[in-house]
C-alpha cells in the first residue's frame, strides 16, 4: 500500500494555496481549485515541451518553497499561526481538505481498479501511459493504430499526485475527486464559519450532485461517481466550479483576479468538447464583470473590456496551442502509416453548423449527413420532453431536470437581500439557458457529424453528454444561492430552504444507490475480473523479454479484452492486433469461410477477421511481435491455425501457457511459464 507519494503531492498543494491565501490574498475556500488549475496547466505546457519529468520536481519544489514562504514573518504584519489558519482553513477548504484526505485514506486501503470500456480504452491508459513513461501520453508507444488527440488537464493531475510513486487507478481517482471537491468548496465560497448549518446544506447538496444528475435507474452495479477516470462528470463541475469562483472572488477585497484565468483553462482542457463550455463560463463571468461593477457603469470601463477579453482569451490560447501540438502529431502518425484524422474538428463543425441554420453552402461531408443532423434532433428531442426516458437522471427526464435548476436560481433571487444580486442571478440565469441551448445546439452536430452512424442511429450516450451541463447548470444556481444566504434578509427562509434541498437530494440519491453500490461500501468482487486479467497479463510479463510487443488472441470478445490487456500489459506493448481493414484490435480470427452469416449472428459476423493460415502467419509476422498471447481459444481458432503451432496447441489447450514465441519461419512454439490459477 504505497500513498506516501500522495501525501508529498498534497503537501506540496497545500503549499502553493497557503501562498495563495497569505500572500495573494485569495480567500482560503478559492485556493485548492486555483491549486489544482496551476497545477494542470503547468503539466500540460510541460508535456506538450517533452518536460514533463523536470516539470514534476520544478513543481514539488515551489510547492515546499511558498509554504515556507507563505509562513515566513513579515516585516511590519503580527499574524499569528492560529490567524493564517484561520484564513486558510475557511469552511469550503476544510470541505476540500477533509474529503480529500478522506479519500486517500479509503482508497489506500480499498484499492478500486478500472474496470469501464472507456477507462481501458482511452482514460485509464492514458493516465498509466502518462505514469510509467513519464511523458505525455499523445508521445508514448501504444498498440493503438490512432494518434490519442484528447485533453489532458485530467490526466495531468493524475500524473502531479502519483510523481514521485508507482502507478495505481485510486490515485487518478482520488486526483479527479480532489478536483471536485475542490470546485464544492469554491460553491460554498465565502460561507464563515459563523453561518456554518449553511456550511453543511450547500455541502451535503454538492456530494449528492454527481449522483443526482447522473443515476438514472436503481442502481444494481457498482456506482463509479467517485469513482470514474472519464471527463464527463468533471467537466460539469469544474464549469460550476469556475462560475463559482469568480462569485466569490469578487466579493473578496483586492483578491488576484489572475488566479481565475487557470480555472477557466482548465474548463476548456478536460474533454475535446469542453472547449464549448469553458465559453460558456468566460461568458458568464464576463458578463457578470462588465455589468454589475463595483462602482458607476463608466468607471473603470477598460480595465473591464480587458478582464472580459481576458476570460476568453485564456480557454482559447490552451485549445489553439494544443490543436496545433496534436495536428503535427496526427500528421507524424499518419506518415508512419498510423491513421491520420478520425474525425472532424469541433470548431469547423460548429462553423459549418452556422452556415446550414444559415441557409450557406457546405461541402458535400455535411450535406451528405443532414438526415442525421434532422434524426438526432428528433431523438434529443425527445428525449428532453418524454417521460418514457425519465431515467434520464434521478428526478426524470431534461424538461424536469430544467425546471429544477430555475428553481433554485429562483429561489436565490427570492433570498437574495439586494435588488443587484438578484439582477446578477437573472443575468446568470438567462445566460446559462442560452449556454444550455448552445450546448445541445454543438450535441446535435456532433451526433450527425463527428460521432459514428450507428452512434447517431441509438443517441448513443447520451445521458452521459448531457449531464454534463445539468450538473454545470445546477452548480452555478447554487453557488448563486450561496452568495445568496450570505446576504440575505430571510436567513432562516433560505437556510431552512437549502438544507430542505440537501435533505430531499439525499433521500433520492439513497433511494438509488445502496451503500453496497457506492463508493461508501463497494464489494471486492466488484473487480474479481480485473484482478484475474491483471494476474494473466503479470505472469506473462515475467515470462517475456524486456520491450516485447505481444499479439493478443482472445476469440470472442469484441474489443474490450483487447483494450484491457493493452492497459494491463504497460509499458510492454500489445499490438492492435490485426490488419485494419480486416478489424484490428481484438474478436475473432478463423478462416473466411468459417465466418457466421450476418442474419444469424450479427456480433460474431461484426467481430469476425477472416485470414487463411498463411495470411494469419504473415499478419503475425509482419507486425513486429515476439510473442503471441493465447487468452481465450475456440474450435474455430484450434480448427484454422493449430498446424500453425508445433505442438498443435496442445500446450493452451491444457492451460500449460499462454504465450507462444514468433518465429521467422517454421512453427510457434510454446513459452514455458507459471500460469496463474
Amino acid at each position: 500500500m504505497q500513498f506516501f507519494d500522495v501525501i508529498l503531492s498534497l503537501a506540496a498543494l497545500f503549499g502553493l494555496g497557503a501562498f495563495l491565501t497569505l500572500r495573494c490574498r485569495l480567500p482560503g475556500a478559492l485556493a485548492p481549485l486555483a491549486g489544482l488549475s496551476l497545477v494542470s496547466l503547468w503539466f500540460t505546457l510541460a508535456g506538450m515541451a517533452g518536460l514533463l519529468r523536470p516539470a514534476g520536481w520544478l513543481a514539488l519544489a515551489l510547492g515546499f518553497g511558498l509554504w515556507i514562504w507563505a509562513f515566513w514573518p513579515r516585516r511590519g504584519q503580527k499574524l499569528s499561526a492560529r490567524q493564517a489558519l484561520g484564513q486558510i482553513f475557511t469552511p469550503g477548504a476544510a470541505l476540500f481538505w477533509g474529503l480529500t484526505l478522506a479519500f486517500l485514506v479509503y482508497f489506500a486501503i480499498r484499492q478500486p481498479l478500472f474496470s469501464d470500456f472507456d477507462e481501458f480504452s482511452f482514460w485509464g491508459t492514458a493516465a498509466k501511459l502518462t505514469k510509467v513513461n513519464d511523458t505525455l501520453y499523445t508521445e508514448c508507444e501504444v498498440g493503438w493504430a490512432w494518434q490519442a488527440t484528447q485533453n489532458p488537464g485530467l490526466i495531468t493531475l493524475s500524473y502531479f499526485l502519483q510523481f514521485l510513486g508507482s502507478f495505481a487507478p485510486w490515485k487518478v481517482y482520488l486526483a479527479y475527486d480532489a478536483l471536485l471537491f475542490a470546485c464544492f468548496g469554491a460553491v460554498l465560497g465565502a460561507t464563515g464559519w459563523k453561518k456554518y448549518e449553511n456550511a453543511v446544506a450547500l455541502g451535503l447538496i454538492c456530494w449528492c450532485v454527481p449522483w443526482f444528475f447522473t443515476t438514472y435507474c436503481r442502481t444494481i452495479y457498482l456506482s463509479g461517481v467517485y469513482m470514474t477516470s472519464y471527463g464527463d462528470i468533471p467537466a460539469g463541475v469544474v464549469l460550476g466550479g469556475a462560475v463559482a469562483f469568480w462569485l466569490c472572488l469578487r466579493q473578496a477585497e483586492k483578491a488576484p483576479f489572475w488566479t481565475l484565468l487557470p480555472v477557466l483553462a482548465l474548463t476548456g482542457n478536460i474533454k475535446s468538447n469542453t472547449f464549448v463550455l469553458s465559453l460558456v463560463a468566460a461568458g458568464l463571468v464576463a458578463a457578470d464583470c462588465f455589468f454589475f461593477p463595483k462602482g458607476p457603469l463608466k468607471k473603470g470601463l477598460l480595465r473591464r473590456v480587458g478582464g472580459c477579453a481576458a476570460c476568453f482569451a485564456a480557454p482559447l490560447a490552451l485549445y489553439l496551442g494544443w490543436s496545433r501540438y496534436i495536428a503535427g502529431l496526427v500528421a507524424a502518425n499518419a506518415g508512419a502509416g498510423g491513421m491520420g484524422e478520425t474525425s472532424e474538428n469541433v470548431v469547423t463543425v460548429a462553423i459549418s453548423g452556422i452556415r446550414i441554420l444559415l441557409g450557406l453552402p457546405v461541402g458535400d461531408y455535411y450535406t451528405q449527413r443532414l438526415d442525421r443532423l434532422e434524426q438526432a434532433g428528433r431523438d434529443m428531442t425527445t428525449a428532453f420532453w418524454s417521460m418514457e426516458t425519465g431515467n434520464l437522471t434521478a428526478i426524470g427526464c431534461g424538461a424536469i431536470v430544467v425546471a429544477f435548476i430555475w428553481i433554485t436560481f429562483l429561489a436565490a433571487f427570492v433570498v437574495a437581500g439586494e435588488k443587484r444580486l438578484r439582477l446578477r442571478t437573472g443575468l446568470a440565469a438567462l445566460l446559462s439557458t442560452g449556454g444550455f441551448v448552445a450546448y445541445n445546439f454543438m450535441l446535435v452536430l456532433s451526433y450527425a457529424f463527428i460521432f459514428k452512424e450507428f452512434q447517431c442511429e441509438a443517441l448513443e450516450d447520451y445521458n452521459r453528454y448531457i449531464y454534463t451541463y445539468y450538473i454545470a447548470w445546477f452548480l452555478i444556481a447554487l453557488a448563486f444561492l450561496s452568495l445568496a444566504l450570505q446576504k440575505s434578509r430571510l436567513p432562516l427562509l433560505g437556510g431552512a430552504g437549502a438544507l430542505a434541498l440537501a435533505l430531499v437530494m439525499m433521500l433520492r440519491v439513497n433511494q438509488l444507490v445502496l451503500p453496497q453500490f457506492s463508493v461508501l461500501g463497494f464489494s471486492d468482487a466488484s473487480f474479481a475480473d480485473q484482478r484475474i486479467s491483471q494476474a494473466r497479463a503479470d505472469a506473462v510479463a515475467e515470462a517475456v523479454e524486456p520491450d516485447s510487443r505481444i499479439f493478443l488472441v482472445s476469440q470472442g470478445e469484441d474489443g474490450k479484452t483487447w483494450f484491457e490487456y493493452s492497459y494491463d500489459f504497460l509499458p510492454l506493448i500489445v499490438d492492435y492486433s490485426g490488419d485494419l481493414t480486416r478489424g484490428g484490435g481484438g474478436g475473432t480470427f478463423g478462416l473466411p469461410e468459417l465466418r457466421p452469416e450476418e442474419n444469424e449472428n450479427y456480433n460474431g459476423w461484426l467481430y469476425y477477421h477472416p485470414y487463411t493460415a498463411q495470411e494469419w502467419a504473415d499478419t503475425v509476422r509482419s507486425s513486429g511481435c515476439s510473442y503471441i498471447f493465447i487468452d481465450e481459444l475456440d474450435e474455430i481458432f484450434i480448427e484454422s491455425y493449430a498446424d500453425l503451432f508445433s505442438d498443435g496447441l496442445q500446450a493452451a489447450r491444457s492451460g500449460s501457457t499462454l504465450l507462444y514465441r514468433v518465429t521467422e519461419s517454421g512453427p510457434f512454439t510454446p513459452v514455458e511459464m507459471e500460469v496463474p490459477q
